[in-house]
């Protein structure tokens, strides 16, 4: 598998759209004059989402973004903003892709990523109860439900 980008998603990624590296477009394999193109992903699951990924056919920066199906994976899988996504392409298989999401948590005073539970069933809320190994010993622990944020990361009060 080779890694074509990883990103730190922005609110308009979860909203809206995810905006793809520009040095990425390449390994979708766009035929000359088609402006996007349907490829199916792979979950850690093994739950295959269908993407499209779409570019202007206008002026020189072209500015992919994963349209289609993207906003399905999203609420299915309780992506947020902030978490950081990882798409791969099997350069072995034709057209095979497949995508992991990683969330920053605090362990030991120190940041680092993980990836969500495998095993979580589509649409769990950060609520449900998650497990890590800990000095090789798993460990279950809750997420606090997240409070909604603006663009400078200050929490928006109601």
């Amino acid at each position: 598998m080779k890694i074509l980008f990883s990103k730190v998603l922005t609110n308009t990624d979860i909203q809206k759209r995810l905006a793809v590296p520009n040095n990425s477009l390449k390994h979708f394999e766009l035929e000359n004059g088609n402006c996007s193109k349907s490829f199916e992903v792979k979950d850690e699951n093994g739950f295959t989402w269908p993407f499209r990924c779409y570019v202007r056919n206008d002026g020189a920066y072209k500015k992919p973004v994963l349209s289609s199906g993207w906003r399905q994976f999203v609420l299915n899988k309780g992506v947020h903003q902030g978490d950081l996504i990882t798409l791969y392409k099997d350069v072995e298989a034709e057209a095979s892709y497949k995508i992991e999401v990683q969330r920053k948590i605090k362990l030991l005073g120190k940041e680092c990523w993980y990836n969500l539970e495998p095993d979580q069933p589509t649409g769990a809320t950060a609520q449900d109860k998650r497990k890590i190994l800990l000095f090789g010993k798993e460990c279950g622990y809750f997420l606090e439900p997240e409070q909604p944020t603006d663009a400078t990361g200050e929490v928006i009060q109601d």
